[in-house]
């Protein structure tokens, strides 16, 4: 309803289709800012206070907009501005509210519960706009952003009364700047998750003209006011409704990459046959497509994100996952905005459906894993004591494993010692290498570095199931009757120099 209701108040101010597109990427804007620091605030606070002040500030920020667009004092600088502190709030929210689901529902029901959180949300697609079209009709959207704010209130009473289990935490307590850096390097070392953000925000950058630009569509080519705006939009999202409802059969017989390719093709194909046949039935029933085809391709990113994030990370993760889509979303507004203005909505439609079926291209690249492909419950390793002072402790540490590897084996020892370090790095080594023995060819040398002491000692904690089993894969391979050695060594600074007192 809120999206429906600044969208047309912007078309009231006579908003350009470029200007139009501007309050999509007002609204997700904020995540590609804000979001990745987002993640890593909801995992060093409690995130239950968090979401309670989030929501606070977008009553706030929803209601300020009832009251300037109700006295008629809203101009297109300050619909943008209040839609973009909406979005902060977003931003700043939904990293944490995606976060604590793991904590709401039992693991063999975890896929699904994110897939009935997308449909959850798409119901409200369903419904809303429809209802908000109607509201704006009577009304006008004042109305609209006033029951936006209520709304906010509502999520406020049930997170009031919600008691969170407390986590363990995983090591000595992070700081803000270190958590961001863990989060980054987490992602980046991780081949899962970075198949999954660069498959989603290519799909979000060349998916984002359809909704930023329904509107101007809708007004311009099909000649649609606000009531038939909302029809419009609610067609979109009763198609992402049956979509996550068919979605756990459809994920049996596809699988996520089948799933992922299905929901691509039929929204290129929805946008394709919307920028050549302009009859409204057919744009209706297009657009029920497009919804289908969106909610297919999210829901499963969503959850392979999900999946691949063990729970020190995840709020972080999923902060970076929202970052990729919306991200893509705000900077596909603009760019298919701008090519609108210049071609007109229903070409660039066309082109948009050409964008989104290339994206079919990176899945020989970066395949979504499987469900349920990696385990990572916790598997925290005792980490070793330091004999110096906490004081001496704080600079960078270097650690050394050496191995005596099997003569046959060194192929497959490398092999395995090669994923082993992607899991060094994505829990918090900044360095590693390995190196062989000059003088004793069947010895290697594993080295690795890690920022700080108490760094070393969260990637101890850090460790899951996946971690451990890719250490056994290593020793697999080292020398019968021998044992890998491990050794710590720590930064020594150069003592100051002293002044000669005359």
């Amino acid at each position: 309803m809120q999206s429906v209701g600044a969208v047309w108040l912007m078309l009231q101010l006579k908003g350009s289709p470029a200007l139009v597109a501007l309050v999509q990427t007002a609204s997700a804007l904020p995540v590609v800012i804000v979001g990745i620091a987002a993640g890593a605030l909801a995992d060093l606070v409690d995130r239950r206070r968090l979401l309670i002040v989030t929501q606070l500030a977008m009553v706030a920020a929803a209601g300020a907009l009832a009251l300037f667009s109700g006295v008629g004092r809203t101009n297109a600088s300050l619909l943008l501005g209040l839609t973009f502190a909406l979005g902060l709030g977003a931003a700043l929210n939904g990293p944490a509210w995606q976060a604590i689901q793991p904590d709401l529902v039992p693991r063999e029901e975890f896929q699904q519960a994110v897939t009935l959180g997308g449909a959850s949300i798409n119901l409200g697609r369903a419904l809303g706009p429809a209802l908000g079209g109607l509201i704006i009709a009577v009304s006008g959207p004042w109305v609209v952003f006033l029951l936006n704010a209520v709304s906010f209130g509502a999520v406020v009473v049930v997170l009031w009364g919600w008691r969170r289990t407390a986590e363990e935490p995983v090591g000595p307590s992070e700081r803000f700047v270190g958590a961001v850096r863990a989060g980054l390097r987490y992602a980046l070392f991780s081949r899962e998750l970075f198949g999954v953000f660069a498959r989603e925000g290519a799909f979000s950058l060349a998916g984002a003209g359809l909704l930023a630009l329904l509107p101007v569509y809708a007004t311009s080519v099909l000649g649609l006011g606000s009531k038939g705006l909302g029809i419009m939009l609610a067609w979109y999202g009763a198609g992402a409704v049956l979509a996550a409802w068919a979605l756990p059969r459809v994920r049996i017989s596809l699988g996520n990459n089948g799933v992922v390719s299905a929901g691509t093709v039929l929204m290129a194909a929805a946008m394709a046959l919307m920028a050549l046949f302009h009859e409204l039935a057919f744009a209706f029933a297009m657009t029920f497509i497009a919804g289908v085809g969106w909610l297919l391709c999210f829901s499963t990113f969503n959850y392979s994100t999900q999946a691949a994030l063990p729970g020190w990370v995840r709020a972080r993760g999923l902060a970076l996952y929202l970052t990729m889509a919306q991200g893509g979303l705000a900077v596909g507004a603009v760019v298919w905005g701008r090519l609108a203005n210049a071609v007109g909505v229903a070409a660039t439609f066309g082109w948009g459906a050409l964008a989104v079926a290339l994206t079919l291209v990176l899945m020989v690249r970066w395949r979504i894993p499987a469900s349920g492909a990696q385990d990572l419950s916790p598997s925290p390793l005792a980490a070793a004591d330091a004999r110096l002072s906490p004081d001496d402790t704080s600079g960078p540490v270097l650690v050394l494993l050496g191995y005596e590897v099997a003569p046959d084996a060194e192929d497959d020892f490398l092999e395995a010692l090669s994923a082993l370090g992607r899991a060094r790095r994505r829990t918090g080594a900044v360095q590693w290498s390995v190196y062989r023995d000059a003088e004793r060819p069947h010895r290697f040398m594993e080295t690795y570095v890690v920022p700080t002491w108490e760094e070393h000692v969260r990637q101890h904690g850090r460790r899951t199931a996946e971690d451990a089993a890719a250490q056994e894969r290593v020793r697999q391979f080292v020398l019968p009757g021998t044992e890998p050695t491990v050794e710590h060594y720590l930064a020594a600074s150069r003592p100051a120099r002293r002044r000669n007192s005359r």
